[in-house]
């Protein structure tokens, strides 16, 4: 079948197909750029706020006493080491005496610890600030200082603690000190919360916080807890110090991966070995990573706001069209990389003890976090779709 178009209707075929053309990229400009002024105009205004004048090198020196703290466990279970968090104790009771002057602190559970600052309107709703005293070992060798020391050099505090998390711990000692002095006493009642076993799980610490507080009836207004600190090059294309607030946390999802096959001498080995079979399967794993969610960060560039150059906050007010380019750029970021999807990380694998003997068994653990709402049942059928 032929169709015969003279030159004056192919022209006007063209002309019409030209206008359409044109017709939906003037649709999609406007629509980008009421999106996008929408975007910029949603954004709350911002009260400055007077800090409270701090003598930097005395609150550098409060920091680096606690790291001289060693309130690291001693066991995987999280038995602390009594001398170490008598010592904190001690430290933040000399440093700090008019919180323990003011405030009822309370000792939970042998370690943990519990402030209540009164308010001047008890029916309204307590916060609750927390942090936690302990932390998890490290190699000496790693640091440039030793990293219990708390050595204050080149504008910077060395220690393992200093931001996971006596940074926070201090944080909240020192502005209700300073605001002590002050004689300022807050409406609503304000809770902190010091546990002692955060890393190995919170079990007895901040579990049994939780239930003190139930037993007691306590209902919180709100929490604050660990999250992102202050810095520079947190977020992609923003320039400047930026804080950020963390609203949701991700789920923690470890699995053991175990292989098991025929043993034997590495003279006459089989053509697939325990070692061979877990490495495939973990190379599978990295290579099929779970699925990216850019709109996770529109609510974090909409927050920075202004601060964001135009061209990226065109993008994240329309996500719809330039979400394969944020894709690109933002997964050359690990920290981006990480906030826009579920991670994976293979940490521990264990085979073999001998040179020259096959294991009959390959071990691996594998941990994953998961992203606010990707489910458990997610990931497993990701997984299975990829070997598929």
């Amino acid at each position: 079948m032929f169709i015969d178009l003279r030159k004056g209707d192919f022209n006007q075929i063209l002309t019409i197909i030209l206008f359409i053309v044109l017709a939906i990229l003037s649709i999609t400009t406007v629509y980008v750029v009421v999106k996008t002024i929408l975007f910029q105009r949603s954004h709350g205004s911002i009260e400055t706020i007077e800090g409270i004048p701090v003598d930097e090198q005395l609150v550098a020196e409060h920091l680096a006493a606690s790291v001289r703290c060693k309130t690291v466990h001693v066991d995987e279970q999280g038995t602390p080491d009594p001398k170490a968090f008598r010592q904190l104790h001690k430290m933040l009771e000399e440093t700090y005496p008019l919180v323990h002057q003011k405030l009822k602190r309370e000792v939970v559970n042998g370690y943990s610890l519990l402030y209540t600052w009164l308010g001047t309107r008890p029916d309204m709703e307590p916060v609750f600030l927390m942090a936690h005293q302990d932390v998890v070992s490290t190699d000496p060798a790693e640091w440039t200082y030793p990293p219990f020391e708390g050595k204050i050099a080149d504008g910077l505090i060395w220690g393992r603690v200093t931001l996971d998390i006596k940074n926070q711990l201090i944080g909240i000692m020192e502005a209700a000190e300073e605001l002590l002095r002050q004689g300022f006493r807050p409406q609503r009642t304000i809770l902190f919360g010091l546990g002692h076993d955060e890393e190995t799980g919170g079990i007895n610490g901040c579990k049994v916080l939780g239930q003190l507080f139930k037993e007691r009836g306590v209902r919180l207004a709100g929490i604050v807890d660990e999250g992102g600190g202050i810095s520079a090059g947190l977020a992609p294309g923003v320039r400047g110090m930026i804080g950020l607030i963390g609203v949701s946390e991700k789920g923690y999802l470890t699995v053991e991966c175990t292989v098991n096959s025929q043993p034997g001498h590495s003279s006459t080995p089989p053509p697939q070995t325990a070692i061979g079979i877990l490495a495939r399967a973990l190379s599978s794993l990295e290579a099929h990573p779970m699925q990216t969610h850019m709109r996770r960060l529109r609510p974090l560039y909409h927050g920075i706001g202004k601060a964001a150059p135009v061209y990226i906050q065109v993008a994240f007010a329309n996500i719809w069209l330039f979400s394969p380019w944020l894709k690109r750029w933002l997964v050359l970021n690990p920290e981006m990389n990480a906030s826009i999807r579920s991670t994976t990380a293979l940490t521990i694998i264990n085979g073999g003890v001998e040179d020259n003997t096959i294991p009959a068994e390959a071990r691996t653990i594998v941990n994953f976090r998961l992203l606010p709402g990707d489910s458990i049942a997610d990931f497993f059928m990701a997984y299975q779709k990829s070997d598929q």
